[in-house]
């Protein structure tokens, strides 16, 4: 399958669990265990490869024992903005971000920051109460460049 087609079935899935349309999944309880400690030791952390569309860049985590976490941070360095969507709670930080990138135990989280205009945070930044129930095909695709 070609980026492209992947990108679109990401942001496809995306967008209904943005909409709120599939409420499917089960709130996974959140654990710091021994693997958890820090990014370093978490053996099971997925990191995806850095995606360059021009303007943007993609990249995709997953870590398949803390509840199906999974997570994409787009970012724009000519535009200057962060988007750290997660879905879930990896408490090892291993997507590097702090708070926006551990996530929150079941739920989706999309946090939007640009320092130049701070009131698009609010505006783009959002809390599901749901975690995404397409998080386990996600993880599946990760290494396979998704």
């Amino acid at each position: 399958m070609s980026h492209k087609i992947l990108a679109g079935l990401g942001t496809a899935a995306g967008g209904f669990v943005a909409a709120g349309l599939i409420s499917l999944a089960i709130a996974p309880v959140a654990h710091a265990d021994g693997d958890d400690l820090t990014p370093a030791v978490d053996t099971d952390f997925m990191t995806g490869p850095l995606q360059n569309f021009g303007l943007f860049t993609d990249q995709s985590f997953a870590d398949p024992d803390d509840g199906e976490f999974v997570a994409t941070v787009i970012q724009s360095q000519q535009l200057g903005f962060t988007d750290i969507l997660t879905s879930g709670a990896d408490p090892s930080d291993g997507v590097g971000f702090g708070a926006a990138g551990i996530g929150v135990a079941g739920d989706t989280v999309n946090t939007f920051i640009d320092p130049s205009d701070p009131a698009l945070a609010s505006m783009l930044s959002f809390e599901l109460p749901f975690t995404d129930p397409l998080a386990q095909i996600f993880t599946d695709l990760l290494p396979l460049g998704f």
